[in-house]
């Protein structure tokens, strides 16, 4: 299973990335972090459905600090 959770260090992070990730016809939904992460972060990051993987690298290439993966919780 593909890890579809981005983790950034900040809601900042956060919202410019999804902006990013929006001019690149990228889907993303800003969301809380689960718990279950074992990484320290404010407390948010970006769901990314399909294409994580790429998602990652382009946010990475545009100055985007990444802090891990982690898989989505069922809800």
């Amino acid at each position: 299973m593909n890890k579809e959770l981005i983790l950034v260090p900040s809601v900042t992070y956060a919202m410019k990335a999804k902006g990013i990730l929006d001019q690149y016809k990228i889907r993303s939904y800003i969301q809380r972090t689960p718990k279950n992460t074992g990484v320290k972060s404010c407390g948010y990051c970006l769901f990314v459905p399909s294409k994580p993987d790429e998602a990652e690298e382009l946010l990475r290439k545009k100055g985007i600090r990444v802090l891990g993966r982690a898989e989505r919780e069922e809800l």
